[in-house]
């Protein structure tokens, strides 16, 4: 973890600050040059691996999606290296003990996305980001390497990055809106399928992070097996449909997942209807506005992840995070 972040008296948080800056991220990542060595790199090999922990996990996923590779938790990673190939790491501030012993223990070529390129980890290549996040609620530490990766795979470009990110923080309102549909849920269920499922997931530790509140998340088709036994009227669902792939087969599950949920009375919430050209990145502004509504919402204070108690403080130290 990075330095303690300011404890504030209230809103805005640091987290709106972040979420606003990311406009800003596009061009000096995209423009990087150790982000076209990296996807040299890629080119080279079949073997290619992204791995992280927590925020850092779920970058891993999305870059494991765009360059059609292979996601690894990074304990997992440390514990079984790869032989060969390329091991891309993920760590916001180039600390995180589980995702830097993988690039120490690997045989593969290691690539480091950090926004902390003086850390002295062993990695063979750094590719620096140019923002810290000043909340431990990350947002910034999810979308900056986001796109690195894209630059790495050449998913998108400046004007697309830009233009989803600016388009989506542009619905603002509509997730005000949502989040008040939410915000007095005991739990909450947040699923997705293809690319989505993999916003679910952050979304789901923003939310857990930011409002201290409970969260699953699923794949769209898992919810309907045997999961909503446990749900009721406290329970608020969101369904992430912006997936492009297989559209109508995704729209119609998404449709019986809504109707199913409406027979209990649980308040639901449906994200679509974002910026076109990259779900991914216009899953990642949206998780985040959603995330930061409930937390103004709720009244929480998003950027400690309840470091300030004592309780979690203890807890982390006694985990070393």
């Amino acid at each position: 973890m990075s330095d303690m972040p300011e404890l504030r008296a209230g809103p805005p948080w640091a987290m709106e600050e972040m979420i606003l800056a990311e406009p800003g991220l596009v061009a000096p990542i995209l423009a990087s040059s150790e982000a076209l060595e990296a996807a040299e790199w890629i080119r080279e090999t079949e073997t290619v691996v992204v791995t992280g922990c927590g925020t850092s996990e779920h970058a891993a996923m999305a870059g494991a999606a765009l360059l059609g590779a292979r996601a690894r938790d990074a304990f997992e990673a440390s514990l079984d290296p790869q032989a060969e190939g390329v091991l891309i790491a993920v760590s916001h501030e180039a600390g995180t003990a589980a995702t830097l012993a993988a690039i120490r223990t690997t045989d593969a070529r290691t690539i480091l996305i950090t926004a902390n390129p003086d850390a002295e980890t062993g990695a063979d290549l750094t590719i620096p980001t140019p923002l810290v996040d000043t909340s431990w609620c990350h947002t910034v530490g999810y979308v900056s390497p986001l796109l690195a990766l894209t630059a790495i795979a050449g998913a998108a470009d400046e004007s697309t990055c830009t233009r989803v990110i600016e388009g989506t923080l542009a619905l603002r309102p509509r997730f005000r809106d949502a989040a008040q549909t939410l915000v007095g849920c005991e739990r909450l269920i947040v699923s997705g399928s293809g690319v989505d499922e993999i916003t679910a997931r952050e979304l789901a530790l923003k939310i857990e992070e930011g409002l201290h509140k409970p969260v699953t998340p699923l794949g769209l088709e898992k919810v309907l097996h045997g999961h909503l036994p446990a749900a009721d009227r406290t329970t608020g669902i969101v369904v992430i449909r912006i997936d492009p792939t297989s559209a109508p087969q995704r729209d119609r599950r998404a449709a019986d997942v809504r109707a199913a949920v409406a027979e209990l009375d649980m308040p639901a919430v449906t994200i679509d209807g974002l910026p076109a050209g990259h779900p991914l990145l216009a899953g990642a502004i949206a998780l985040q506005l959603l995330t930061y509504e409930l937390v103004l919402a709720a009244g929480t204070n998003p950027d400690l992840i309840r470091r300030e108690e004592a309780a979690y403080k203890a807890a982390a130290a006694a985990a070393s995070t």
